[in-house]
């Protein structure tokens, strides 16, 4: 369909664009036996620019890793403290940080921001701290003595959703990134649709990238004058050189920023200084941008940020606070008068440098949760729906609602999009659906001790085929190591949440990797639930073993019928027909 077409059928072009707004919460009573927080108040002082930003992003980064290694502290809330996020990039980097160490940490740290008479003193009262966590909250800003939570509801259409005479088409549009997959897409779209008639794309590898000579191709056929340049935007005297170099009687009207890195990885196992390389490109360049092109009367700032920014997503909690400084710019340019939108994108079907690493299962992955592919033409209409919007930070994204409805019915999830879906009453302990976690620990003490260690095995191995997108256990032995069974460190960070929220017990981040099969983690899981009493050696038992499919014959004096997997050793049996 074409573009113009999908941008114009009333509010079909916009069904997939959201904003984050804020609700308020009725703390749960109850909630006075939390362990007072260990508190992080970053309220005083100001940072500004990206190096600011860096340097109160080291100082979370160095607060968590505390909290979270330390075993002595294992059971204690961590409360991180700002203003509000909306207007100050450097805050806002803060939210975008912890916000995915949330989703690596469930249950476990607590995002405030506000500011006037009695914060943040009263907002870090435990009180407050428990009950956010008792209503499985994870942020929160304290506004005139109360709490109000953020939640993500469909933005409100612009008077007109397809962007046109926002550019003007005699002047000339700087695309950051713009030989990269986005780039180019947003390059042939602006003149296309917008009738653009001089771009300058601005890469790392400029003419040398592949593909660049055909899409410039594309581009003059269409009538465009396109200039590509080799350069690093997160160097301020190059962006100064490129807007200098825009000819007078072509001036420079709107900036795209789509470039950026990414920095995968579980945020324990990030290195200290690595922050740097997906800061640099990312929020770095925006700050030059800001400042080279602040006198000069532009129609429109785009920044392409990422939903990790604001879901939070684990794996990509550096990413995150880059991304989430680019929000935060958008609306400090706001609020001085400049145009500017960050549009925290979901995932476009259309492969990228920074989604083309994603396989089969990551896709499957990011599907369970919620999130689907978007067409480029359906991702290109809200590209210009948010053009005209009012808002300083838009959320692009297809959400699958009945995916949705099935996280909230297991408890996971994320509060941002309650607004969305009905949601399950939930504990005060875990923020899991009420009295599962209560249930499983009852069930599991009421029976013999062969059937518990089956019946922790069970949820082991339906927890990693879950993770895993399996529709059953069975494809999970109980002795095949989770790494070959295809688990990376994201996929043992969901098992390790999914264990928790079943169990209410608080486990490591390191749990797959210290106990490396299903059956070693069921050992582990049942002793965490069912703590054996102290006894001499008459009274200790061999532990059951356990045979899988990938495991040798079961001798004769083994366990007895009920301990072994009974799965597997037909899964075995079948591969030795075949």
């Amino acid at each position: 369909m074409p573009v113009d077409r999908l941008a114009g059928l009333g509010g079909a072009g916009t069904d997939h664009l959201y904003q984050v707004g804020w609700t308020p919460l009725v703390l749960p009573a109850g909630a006075a036996g939390v362990a007072a927080p260990a508190v992080l108040d970053l309220t005083t002082g100001t940072a500004e620019g990206p190096e600011g930003a860096r340097a109160l992003v080291g100082r979370v980064s160095e607060f968590l890793h505390q909290g979270l290694t330390d075993p002595a502290r294992s059971g204690e809330p961590l409360a991180v403290v700002t203003g509000p996020p909306d207007a100050d990039p450097a805050v806002n980097a803060v939210w975008g940080l912890v916000r995915s160490v949330q989703q690596e940490q469930p249950g476990r740290i607590v995002l405030l921001g506000g500011e006037g008479t009695g914060f943040p003193a009263a907002a870090v009262d435990p009180s407050v701290v428990g009950g956010l966590l008792a209503s499985g909250e994870t942020q929160a800003l304290w506004r005139d003595g109360g709490v109000v939570v953020p939640r993500l509801a469909r933005a409100s259409a612009p008077a007109s959703a397809d962007g046109h005479g926002v550019l003007d088409p005699a002047g000339t549009v700087l695309v950051t990134g713009g030989t990269g997959t986005l780039g180019g897409l947003v390059a042939r779209h602006l003149v296309e649709s917008h009738g653009v008639r001089r771009l300058v794309l601005v890469s790392r590898r400029g003419a040398a990238a592949p593909g660049t000579a055909e899409l410039v191709a594309g581009l003059e056929a269409l009538g465009a004058e396109v200039e590509v340049v080799a350069a690093d935007v997160s160097d301020r005297s190059v962006v100064d050189g490129l807007v200098r170099r825009v000819p007078a009687g072509r001036p420079l009207t709107a900036v795209v920023h789509t470039a950026g890195a990414l920095a995968d990885g579980v945020f324990e196992g990030q290195p200290a200084g690595r922050l740097g390389e997906v800061f640099a490109p990312k929020a770095d360049a925006a700050w030059h941008l800001h400042e080279a092109t602040e006198g000069l009367g532009l129609a429109a700032f785009v920044l392409f940020s990422s939903g990790a920014s604001v879901f939070g997503n684990a794996g990509q909690s550096l990413y995150g606070s880059a991304n989430g400084f680019l929000d935060g710019l958008a609306g400090w340019r706001r609020e001085r008068g400049l145009p500017a939108v960050s549009l925290a994108w979901g995932l476009w079907a259309q492969a990228s440098g920074l989604t083309g690493h994603l396989d089969e299962a990551d896709r499957a992955r990011l599907a369970r949760g919620g999130l689907k592919a978007m067409a480029t033409e359906e991702a290109l209409a809200l590209f210009d729906a948010a053009l005209r919007s009012p808002e300083a930070l838009l959320v692009p994204t297809r959400l699958d609602r009945d995916a949705l409805r099935g996280q909230a019915a297991g408890g996971e999830l994320n509060p941002l999009l309650r607004g969305l879906v009905r949601t399950p009453r939930r504990t005060a302990a875990t923020g899991a659906p009420a009295d599962d976690a209560a249930d499983f620990a009852a069930r599991l003490a009421a029976l013999p001790e062969r059937e518990q260690h089956r019946e922790v095995l069970d949820l082991v191995r339906s927890a990693a085929a879950a993770v895993l997108g399996h529709p059953s256990k069975n494809a999970v032995a109980a002795a095949q190591a989770f790494k070959e069974a295809g688990f990376d460190s994201l996929g043992a960070v969901q098992l390790r949440n999914r264990l928790a929220r079943a169990t209410g017990v608080r486990l490591p981040a390191t749990l797959v990797f210290d106990h490396p099969t299903p059956l070693a983690l069921a050992r582990h899981l049942r002793s965490e639930l069912l703590p054996e009493p102290a006894a001499g050696p008459a009274a200790v038992t061999p532990e059951p073993r356990v045979a899988g499919p990938d495991a040798g014959p079961v001798p004769v004096d083994g366990p007895a019928i009920a301990d072994l997997d009974i799965d597997g050793l037909v899964a075995r049996a079948l591969r030795g027909r075949g």
